[in-house]
């Protein structure tokens, strides 16, 4: 009994003064630090986007076109798919805001195609091997379409 009375009390002791702190500093508020405003300076942009930035772009959706062909191909998860595809969408269509109306109905024909895509991607997360398959195509198809039709000196007279 005397034993267990000895252990409890060293656990005690142990438990309240143990550790880097002393006591009082363990059960003390620390002060809230303020936080400091951050001020951005707006910077002014070209209104006609560069050709670094188009380029840029461009290469963003093909490798993302890329990157979605390789995971319906390997059956990489569903959430790799579904953003591979997002960030495809999102990348063409900054590049559709480049440019002026021409060129937008140029390419909404392609637009529309991704998002077919997109669509059956977010409506069926498992795909069968035929669906995949076909999906594969469909993407090798706009990629290859992106490729030849909208490089930068194809679409130089389409940008604002």
């Amino acid at each position: 009994m005397r034993k267990k009375a000895l252990f409890i009390f060293l656990l005690v002791i142990l438990v309240l003064n143990g550790g880097c702190h002393s006591l009082r500093k363990k059960f003390i508020r620390k002060k809230k630090e303020e936080k400091v405003p951050v001020y951005i300076t707006p910077k002014e942009y070209p209104q006609k986007p560069t050709r670094d930035i188009y380029v840029d772009y461009y290469l963003y959706v093909k490798g993302w076109l890329e990157e979605l062909a390789k995971a319906l191909r390997k059956g990489i998860s569903y959430k790799r798919q579904k953003h591979t595809i997002d960030e495809a969408v999102m990348n063409l269509e900054q590049i559709i805001s480049f440019f002026n109306q021409k060129g937008k109905e140029n390419i909404e024909s392609l637009h529309k195609e991704l998002k077919q895509i997109q669509a059956e991607i977010n409506r069926i997360p498992n795909l069968s091997r035929i669906k995949r398959d076909s999906l594969i195509r469909k993407v090798q198809k706009i990629k290859r379409k992106f490729d030849s039709n909208y490089t930068y000196t194809d679409v130089k007279e389409w940008l604002n």
